[in-house]
């Protein structure tokens, strides 16, 4: 695969070191992880950045870990 082909953030999280990906069914969850990954993602110019993946999904699922 190419590394400039895009992956669902279920293969993200595994990628990045997450054991298991399977959260409730709860939409309001995914829509804040998704909002803040995808928040993170851009740098201060609000250029998209790939690189920041990574950080941008640590940061998106930190305040919702228990």
């Amino acid at each position: 695969k190419s590394p400039d082909e895009s992956i669902h953030l279920a293969v993200a999280m595994q990628s990045s070191g997450f054991r298991s990906v399977m959260w409730s069914d709860d939409d309001e969850v995914a829509r804040q992880i998704v909002s803040a990954f995808y928040d993170n993602l851009v740098d201060g110019s609000r250029t998209l950045d790939c690189t920041r993946a990574a950080m941008a999904l640590h940061k998106a699922v930190k305040p919702l870990r228990k």
